[in-house]
């Protein structure tokens, strides 16, 4: 007999309470046994689409992730809004699956994207990160396509702090994107697709410890809520505390996640969900460590020195309300309707002994950089498509064809970085411990922030023959932004304004594949670049948008019937009006000037999927090398010096034959080149930093006791390298993390 969920929290609640590319490896295949994976609508009985629920094999490769145990997927929409599976997309695309994120005790976005193949990081503090693809920042987040706001490192957006136990996968489409999100860097689009719920019964619960006083539960339960299955719901609930290798920073962290979906009629589909999430970290660095001795020599701090006070902090609670409506229409093809809002607080106050520079003697002549932030965001979202086959020439064939908008509106206070009373660092640098009174920020004024974006997209897929596919879509977008200061009387600020609108911006695209024969498809893609921006020159001036072209063209390869993905891309980026910093004037607005010309060009070539049964593997290298129109390097912020341009990501798990087959081990290897930074020296003004190329290890093992208990054990960076993974912020540098151990514990009943 099935019961449905709501029945089964009651057998649930005492265990809970119990248990608190091939030549890249010379490998070779038979590829007379491989077949391409597509996708197809399942067979009708009564003329009518059965929408259904979400099931989850591990036989059959679809989109959903969870319970398959593979390293890769058969379906991704994220790069053209068609789904296609990884061979038939004419772009690099990485996927993150589930199985991956708990082979390697992901936590949070921020785990999972700096162990991906292509993906490079720049950790400037204890709380923020940026994550770059092919030399540039990767901009563009999107959760279940819906784009999410991007202000920046220094904002709010999905890698700071965003937990994953609500995830199913992360797909990461390389190159430009401006198809499915209007506007954006040519690095790559991150799609955060969320759990779905399940029509069978299941639940988990598992708790984590870590180093540095590091505590994790999570719980997830899922099923139907009435005995036929049409109404079907799912909880996950995370709870996090953890300490830091970094003196006197702590974080708590919490996940709430809740989806419903029903099946109004056989044809209809309607989902809603909840999001809700906080961070509360304590002894927030705002900077890393200054560089210089006052007598121009270089400081060498511990990896645990942490600048900032006790006190300082970064506080953020996001809720997000997402709801959609799956329609079957005729002849196979569906409408779908997706409407969120996400709603963002936060709160910073932050004090950093990073400013000045100490004597080398007594560690004495340090400053304090200041500073409180606050606002209030609000994001409206929509998006309306239809899809479906339709004949021409006697082929089938696929069109997707949509409408987007997105506004947002943040407000919030300013306050002033002058304390009254307040001084330097007191004493000497060397007996920092963040003791600093708490200081009370005086208020000065206001700002407010909107953006707002629309666009119309068409795509579809074209099969002239049954070995060709050809992609051709394009999208229109409006973009409107506006940010004002204003600042009470006797504030000693001048009040600002930026803003741009752009009407009519058309984003073409355009991709074809060949089948060689069953395993291996040759490809080509181009799409425009279209980035508005918000720096401002030494004139005061706004820059132009960054515009461009993205070019990509290579092979892939389907093997072992989808279950081992590889491909080969080479690819070329033109951009023009991208921004180089220049200088900070004596208002402290940073400055920067257009390059008139930006070449990126590079390779990438990646593996993911089973090799064999229970041996899975992820590997990829990445190189990107941006010059300008003269073949000069492009140094600065936020130009690709500041990020290597040579990275290797590989991750591979092998589950022992035999009488051992309850162990699962494995490990893997992170390599990056050398990247580049700015600072400031006493005696030689502006300087170079520079961290050398640098190699991390991992290791892994599982042991499944039985069907319902296992045990996961993680050690990252186990070779214990010292590296600093953020150069430049404020000219400080920061510490990469040193060697760590997890232990996850999970009951599955």
């Amino acid at each position: 007999m099935s019961y449905p969920l709501a029945a089964r929290f009651r057998f649930a609640l005492r265990p809970l309470a119990l248990a608190l590319p091939a030549a890249l490896l010379s490998l070779s295949y038979n590829a007379h046994a491989a077949e391409t994976v597509e996708s197809k609508s399942a067979p009708k009985d009564d003329g009518a689409l059965q929408l259904g629920a979400t099931s989850i094999s591990a036989v059959g490769l679809g989109e959903i992730t969870e319970d398959t145990h593979s390293y890769t997927t058969g379906s991704t929409s994220s790069a053209t809004g068609l789904a296609l599976s990884p061979r038939e997309t004419p772009q690099s695309v990485t996927v993150v699956t589930r199985q991956q994120m708990d082979d390697r005790g992901v936590q949070s976005v921020s785990d999972a994207l700096r162990n991906t193949p292509g993906v490079s990081t720049q950790k400037y503090d204890s709380d923020r990160t940026e994550f770059s693809a092919r030399g540039f920042a990767i901009t563009n987040f999107q959760y279940d396509g819906v784009n999410q706001p991007y202000d920046g490192v220094y904002g709010e957006n999905p890698n700071n702090s965003d937990d994953a136990a609500s995830l199913d996968r992360i797909e990461v489409v390389k190159g430009s994107t401006g198809l499915m999100t209007g506007s954006g860097d040519p690095s790559a689009t991150v799609n955060l697709i969320r759990k779905k719920p399940t029509k069978e019964f299941k639940a988990s619960i598992s708790g984590t410890v870590g180093s540095w006083d590091s505590y994790r539960t999570t719980g997830d339960i899922s099923g139907s809520l009435n005995d036929t299955g049409s109404v079907r719901g799912r909880f996950v609930g995370s709870y996090q505390d953890k300490n830091s290798y970094i003196d006197h920073y702590s974080q708590k962290k919490d996940l709430f996640y809740g989806i419903l979906e029903a099946d109004l009629t056989d044809d209809t589909l309607l989902t809603f969900g909840i999001d809700k999430s906080s961070a509360t970290p304590r002894g927030t660095s705002w900077t890393g460590n200054t560089v210089y001795f006052a007598d121009g020599g270089r400081t060498d701090f511990s990896r645990s020195f942490n600048p900032g006070a006790d006190w300082s902090r970064r506080d953020f609670d996001t809720v997000t309300y997402f709801t959609s409506l799956e329609q079957a229409l005729a002849n196979d093809w569906k409408l779908k309707v997706n409407l969120n809002q996400k709603t963002t607080d936060h709160d910073t106050r932050l004090a950093s002994a990073s400013g000045g520079f100490p004597d080398r003697a007594t560690g004495e002549g340090m400053s304090l950089y200041w500073g409180r932030w606050e606002g209030h965001r609000v994001q409206n979202t929509a998006d309306v498509n239809v899809s479906g086959p339709f004949t021409l020439g006697g082929r089938e064939h696929e069109l997707v064809a949509g409408f987007m908008t997105s506004h947002a509106r943040q407000t919030g206070a300013t306050f002033d970085s002058v304390i009254p009373g307040a001084g330097g660092v007191p004493g000497s640098i060397y007996d920092w411990k963040g003791n600093l009174p708490e200081q009370d920020f005086p208020k000065n004024g206001k700002y407010e922030r909107t953006t707002s974006q629309n666009g119309a997209y068409l795509a579809t897929r074209l099969r002239p023959t049954d070995d060709l596919s050809i992609i051709l879509g394009s999208r229109v977008s409006t973009f409107k932004y506006n940010e004002d200061y204003s600042y009470y009387p006797g504030a000693g600020q001048t009040d600002t304004q930026t803003s741009y609108k752009e009407h009519g911006v058309v984003t073409p695209y355009a991709g074809v594949i060949y089948d060689l024969d069953d395993t291996y498809s040759v490809y080509a893609s181009y799409t425009n670049i279209y980035q508005p921006q918000t720096y401002k020159d030494a004139a005061g001036s706004t820059l132009k948008p960054v515009e461009g072209n993205s070019y990509e063209t290579g092979l892939k390869a389907a093997y072992l019937e989808g279950k081992l993905n590889a491909s080969l891309a080479f690819f070329r980026i033109e951009q023009e009006n991208v921004a180089q910093y220049v200088t900070t004037d004596s208002t402290g607005q940073d400055l920067y000037k257009a390059i008139p010309g930006a070449t990126t060009k590079g390779v990438e070539l990646e593996l993911a999927g089973e090799l064999s049964d229970g041996w899975n593997l992820s590997a990829g290298y990445t190189y990107a090398r941006t010059r300008d129109k003269d073949e000069q390097r492009i140094y600065g912020f936020p130009l690709a010096t500041t990020k290597p341009e040579h990275v290797v990501r590989t991750f591979t798990t092998y589950r022992l034959p035999g009488a051992l087959d309850k162990v699962t081990v494995g490990g893997g290897v992170s390599w990056q080149s050398a990247f580049y930074g700015q600072s400031f020296s006493p005696t030689e003004g502006s300087t170079s930093l520079k961290q050398g190329g640098y190699t991390l290890v991992d290791l892994m093992t599982r042991y499944q006791y039985n069907e319902h208990l296992s045990f996961t054990a993680n050690a990252n960076n186990v070779f214990d390298k010292k590296y600093l993974t953020g150069l430049g912020n404020f000219g400080t540098t920061f510490y990469g993390e040193p060697r760590n151990l997890m232990l996850t514990t999970k009951w599955d009943f």
